[in-house]
């Protein structure tokens, strides 16, 4: 697979060699973009950026308008990769002007589709969705069935951040309705991925595994290694959360593996962060902290910024769990920093909860308070209904921990009342809470105070 990567490159380079000795503006531009693709699809966004800038120089030399929005596409996409998202939009701005001007709605609903992704990517859900269903309008318009499924799915995908895994599966099932009539089996792989990963957020994993193994058996009759690799990854996933850490262990390995030998370089990167988190469910945190190392060193390679921020936030949670509250600190304030500068709000509430953390680990109650209100904050902003629950409980433990007893089981109950709404598996989670609360409070106690909340609700 690699070497006919490697063929197809050469064979490119000598297609433009040949047309800048001719002085074909055109090709140039042409063969810089397919070069360009190329190295994005493999991960290597520097040189990919590189190929698209000559791509572009030489569509403005000949004014091709059409080949100008293909390449500003393109070259959106490879900065959205990487993490720069305000780049990134003002890219896709330029390829949604040119469409319009060129009064292709086709090209106009895809440059919605993009600008909904990168809000995605910087958990701006309500933007998001806002661009999703602007392309949605658009390509039922035109009858662009494609278009329509990966729009139903992206909508999907919005609801699945905030929490509401109901709504997603709905309209992932949309989506692959859509999908199933047309022969596109990488539209279906992504859609069978999707709804195995939701299923295994909502805690069942039989489906899990159920639907990530028929994305892998599509992956592999089509010969897709990225797909393949990506399937791989969840299954690990998948294992990892069922508590069987060989058996995604040996998932993810061959996921990277199958990376590897693709080139496909973020691929690589979030097979180390995995499988580094592996290690540390099996207590092996030294292992863990070098494997996120190892993707630390490829996001810093290739500019990936939003992978930086996530690599910190990774050693950030492996020195915590080692009890090194200065280095993990240390690790969540240089991933929010990041996650601040590009502006990945999800990112950031992220770094928040996990800050509020570690300050309740180190006794510091008043700082924990904080960095949960202001990842509550902004999880009420984006609609992320399980992280406004994930926050709401870790309060209710600090104000356990004060003794405050009545405001700790309201939040309790407010946390899982919305993780049963979503048919979540952390109902399990706060149910030990509140048993925990129980055993410390005697069980009269707890009765009293249950019956007092009864007398003021009347």
């Amino acid at each position: 697979m690699i070497k006919m990567k490697q063929n197809e490159l050469a064979a490119f380079v000598r297609s433009l060699e040949k047309a800048e000795k001719n002085g074909d503006k055109y090709e140039t531009a042409r063969i810089n973009l397919q070069i360009g693709i190329h190295h994005q699809k493999r991960g290597d966004y520097n040189h990919a950026l590189a190929y698209l800038q000559k791509a572009l120089d030489a569509a403005g030399a000949v004014g091709d308008t059409n080949l100008e929005s293909k390449i500003y596409h393109h070259t959106g996409v490879a900065h959205q990769k990487r993490g720069d998202y305000d780049t990134a939009l003002d890219l896709h701005q330029k390829a949604l002007c040119l469409n319009e001007k060129l009064r292709d709605l086709s090209g106009v609903s895809k440059s919605y589709n993009q600008m909904g992704i990168v809000h995605q990517n910087r958990g701006d859900y309500d933007w998001a969705l806002e661009y999703y269903y602007e392309a949605l309008a658009i390509a039922e318009n035109i009858e662009d069935h494609d278009m329509i499924s990966n729009c139903y799915q992206n909508i999907g995908i919005i609801h699945q951040k905030k929490g509401d895994y109901d709504k997603a599966l709905e309209l992932s099932h949309k989506a692959f309705e859509i999908k199933q009539a047309s022969d596109d089996f990488h539209g279906l792989l992504r859609i069978y991925g999707q709804i195995g990963l939701l299923h295994k957020l909502k805690g069942d994993n039989a489906q899990a595994i159920e639907f990530t193994q028929k994305a892998l058996e599509i992956a592999e009759s089509t010969g897709d290694q990225a797909g393949i690799s990506r399937s791989y990854n969840q299954m690990g996933i998948i294992h990892l959360n069922r508590g069987e850490l060989n058996k995604a262990l040996g998932y993810y390995q061959k996921a990277l593996e199958t990376a590897e030998a693709i080139g496909d370089i973020p691929e690589v990167s979030h097979c180390y962060q995995n499988i580094g988190l592996v290690y540390q469910f099996n207590g092996c945190g030294e292992k863990a902290i070098d494997y996120y190392q190892r993707a630390l060193v490829i996001a810093e390679k290739i500019g990936d910024r939003a992978g930086i921020a996530q690599s910190h936030n990774y050693l950030g949670v492996a020195f915590q769990h080692r009890g090194d509250h200065g280095k993990a600190l240390e690790c969540y304030q240089r991933s929010l920093d990041i996650a601040e500068k590009i502006g990945d709000i999800a990112s950031v509430s992220k770094n928040y909860h996990q800050l509020g953390i570690v300050h309740q680990d180190r006794r510091d109650y008043d700082n924990a308070l904080e960095y949960y209100e202001k990842a509550l904050e902004i999880s009420r902003k984006v609609g992320d209904i399980a992280g406004v629950a994930s926050s709401v409980c870790m309060v209710g433990k600090v104000m356990q921990i004060r003794k405050n007893y009545v405001d700790a089981y309201l939040k309790y109950l407010t946390a899982l009342d919305i993780f049963e709404k979503l048919g979540s598996p952390n109902v399990e989670v706060v149910h030990t809470y509140i048993t925990g609360l129980t055993n410390e409070m005697g069980l009269d106690d707890f009765n009293s105070l249950i019956e007092n909340l009864g007398n003021e609700t009347c």
